[in-house]
């Protein structure tokens, strides 16, 4: 251990600094988030080159194989938030020949510990562990842009492999009486899949180095890095206009290639299904949920507010909290590094089981100071953190009702008692950061999809559809325990305490088992079998943003949109549509309601007097567009400000293409090709490069614009439009 004087001293100069520093003027987030060291590319690819020495290692013989993942799994129980005097007991006994790689399993953990974040997770959780070995389980997840939480995950998501699969070690770490704990002669069977694609940050790199661990831990993984899905630009067949990909749709697509592992596999390979989206967990929480028998089960995911400030934003939400934990290392964390260094310097000749211990204390005392620093920093804040509950679009409470962010977060009158005690309750529907689903409906067909709006269905998260689906399949076992709690940014202890939204205190499963609290679960699910009303709230159309005032309630009885969706999985995909005869008007594109209209069809002549030439005036927009065909010219449309310019047209050179940049204000720009292969921008900005501003659009304005075999077969007659001070529309007229 490191010696009693240095750890007071640490501990003191990190309290005192903390004190010292001044309160945030403003609602600063940060200063309430433990510190953390900079991560840099190379201590990542460090850490991947020692996991996969232990994964070669790992891979030379079943015996070789063994004594390592037995190194791992003693080197998981040494992690925080077990205590080491524990941790002793369960290493010091294992046999030799994994006594060997115990260095090497520490170090590597210890390592990837050491640039983590992590939150004030219990040691003394109060978990259940009858079903422990007993199921087989799929971790999935989706993954992007998360390096910043990634080392505390990684090691997480192996604790709770571990734990599901009934490893005799892990288990033990977290109760009083070890002999309490029978794990059954065959261990569970636990595999991990994640899908990750458009990653820009370390999350690939990080994405190795976890697979490397905890394959060589004995868990199977499947991780997809750098994949292929990615949110497609669409084009509508008839108008030419690009948009994005349906973001549910897009979600959804996601979800089930991390799931693949499970659609590919025989029927019954799998017994349940943990997704976990990138979130602050604590293993033992969540290995909580497996034992409430359960369709759909969850916890409780809080975002972290300070005044008017919090570190999940709807926007960028992600962006802006990674952003928050990639915080450079202070002068109190750079302390902790030396202090721990000091220590290291004067080791002694120890046993091979004591080295690693005290490898792993170094990283405990860090993880203590920076937690110790945070909360003195608390204390003397002007305005303190709280927490609020954040996913109430999806949750549904037992009456088919959203959740709310205020007390009680549940309104049904048959569970606010259980919530305020800490019980767990029956619900309509959650996901809440975290969910343990059955795979047997996965397993028979159902698949992760998008709302059939077009057949009248609610057009509403995945998730929300996914319980749905199962409720109609007869799976109507979904439950939130309010004792299992995840967040977006790190916590202290009072996060396991009561919380705002009359969330009670954490309550051990043995209390739940002795008043009744399982049994009340059972007979709210029972009565309430044969109650399918669910409220839905839509995204608002043309946005991403759901629409609280046109909320409906709806009977999921009355329409089978789950049967519906599993019989257009057994059609054949559809071809690309192409429409059987060309749209020769194309548009409008723009702001269609403001502005003055105009039509030069007429002065065109019906395509008999040519486009020769064509006037405008632009900066940041298209302002004004005078067109001359052949021998009148339109009278222009649109204001006077702006740079002048002019396009001229050769004889017998027509315009045969056109691209319309435009936002839902007014029309921006064209980018025409002509017949004589040239291609000319009318309008103040050029977007050929194929970036656009946020929030402008762009179409292919030509007849037909999905068919290769109409290119060149139309020309551009006239104009018409809305404009005042800007060009607001416009529609374009081909033959």
């Amino acid at each position: 251990k490191m010696k009693t004087p240095y750890r007071l001293l640490l501990v003191f100069l990190l309290v005192w600094t903390a004190w010292a520093s001044e309160p945030p003027e403003g609602e600063d987030l940060s200063f309430f988030v433990p510190d953390i060291p900079k991560v840099e590319t190379e201590d990542v690819i460090k850490l991947l080159g020692q996991a996969r020495a232990l994964y070669d290692k790992a891979s030379e013989s079943p015996a070789t194989a063994q004594a390592v993942a037995t190194a791992l799994s003693v080197a998981v129980v040494t992690l925080p938030p077990v205590p080491l005097y524990r941790a002793l007991r369960l290493a010091k006994d294992i046999p030799a020949d994994a006594q060997k790689y115990l260095p090497a399993a520490v170090d590597l953990l210890a390592g990837i510990r050491s640039f983590a974040i992590a939150p004030a997770c219990l040691d003394r959780p109060g978990i259940p562990h009858t079903t422990a070995g007993q199921f087989k389980y799929l971790i999935a997840a989706n993954l992007f842009d998360c390096e910043a939480i990634m080392p505390y995950w990684t090691l997480e998501v192996l604790r709770l492999a571990l734990l599901l699969q009934g490893d005799q070690r892990v288990l033990s770490a977290f109760f009083h009486n070890t002999s309490s704990v029978h794990v059954p002669p065959e261990k569970g069977l636990t595999h991990i899949s994640i899908y990750e694609s458009g990653s820009t940050d370390n999350t690939v790199l990080w994405l190795q180095v976890a697979e490397a661990l905890w394959t060589a831990a004995g868990i199977r993984s499947f991780v997809v890095t750098n994949g292929s899905l990615t949110r497609q630009t669409l084009m509508d067949p008839y108008n030419g206009k690009f948009y994005k990909q349906h973001r549910i749709q897009f979600l959804a697509t996601l979800r089930n290639a991390a799931l693949e592992p499970l659609y590919g596999a025989p029927r019954g390979a799998y017994d349940y299904v943990y997704f976990i989206n990138d979130v602050f967990f604590c293993a033992a929480d969540l290995f909580r949920l497996s034992h409430l028998k359960a369709d759909i089960a969850c916890g409780l995911d809080f975002e972290v507010w300070v005044g008017e400030k919090k570190g999940r934003m709807p926007g960028v939400t992600q962006r802006f909290r990674r952003s928050l934990l990639s915080t450079p290392a202070t002068a109190s964390t750079a302390a902790v590094a030396a202090a721990a260094a000091k220590a290291k310097n004067s080791s002694s000749a120890t046993p091979v089981w004591h080295a690693a211990m005290k490898r792993m204390s170094e990283v405990h005392l860090e993880e203590s100071a920076r937690q110790a620093a945070a909360d003195a920093r608390t204390q003397v804040a002007k305005v303190k953190p709280r927490y609020e509950f954040y996913d109430t679009w999806v949750s549904r409470d037992l009456g088919g009702n959203p959740f709310v962010k205020v007390d009680p977060i549940t309104r049904d009158t048959r569970t606010i008692d259980g919530l305020h005690r800490g019980w767990p309750i029956p619900v309509k529907c959650c996901w809440n950061g975290a969910a343990v689903m059955s795979a047997i409906p996965l397993a028979n067909g159902l698949r992760f999809r998008a709302g059939l709006v077009e057949d009248g269905e609610c057009d509403i998260s995945e998730c929300s559809l996914f319980c749905e689906d199962y409720r109609r399949l007869g799976a109507k076992r979904v439950a939130v325990d309010p004792s299992v709690r995840v967040a977006y940014l790190p916590w202290t202890k009072e996060f396991h305490g009561k919380l705002p939204g009359g969330v009670g205190a954490k309550v051990p499963w043995v209390h739940l088992e002795r008043n009744s609290g399982l049994t009340e679960l059972e007979k709210q699910w029972s009565d309430t079998q044969g109650c399918m009303s669910v409220q839905c709230i839509p995204l608002r159309r043309g946005t991403e943003e759901a629409d609280i005032h046109s909320f409906r309630v709806i009977d999921l009885a009355a329409n089978n949109y789950t049967h519906m969706f599993l019989e257009q999985l057994k059609q054949p995909p559809s071809p690309p549509f192409e429409p059987q005869s060309c749209n020769q008007i194309m548009g409008p594109y723009g702001a269609t309601n403001d502005g003055s209209a105009f039509d030069d069809l007429s002065i065109s002549l019906w395509g008999k007097n040519p486009i020769q030439r064509v006037t405008y005036t632009a900066n940041s927009t298209l302002n004004s567009l005078q067109v001359h065909y052949g021998t009148a010219s339109a009278p222009a449309h649109g204001g006077s400000a702006g740079d002048p310019g002019s396009l001229e047209l050769q004889p017998g050179e027509y315009i045969i293409s056109a691209l319309v940049h435009f936002d839902d204000t007014a029309v921006h720009g064209m980018v025409f090709g002509t017949s004589k292969r040239r291609s000319v921008t009318i309008g103040g900005q050029n977007y050929t490069m194929g970036i656009l501003p946020r929030g402008v659009s762009k179409a292919i304005a030509t007849p037909c614009p999905g068919a290769s075999a109409h290119v060149g077969r139309y020309k551009l007659i006239a104009f018409a439009g809305t404009a005042d001070k800007v060009m607001r529309s416009l529609t374009l007229i081909w033959s």
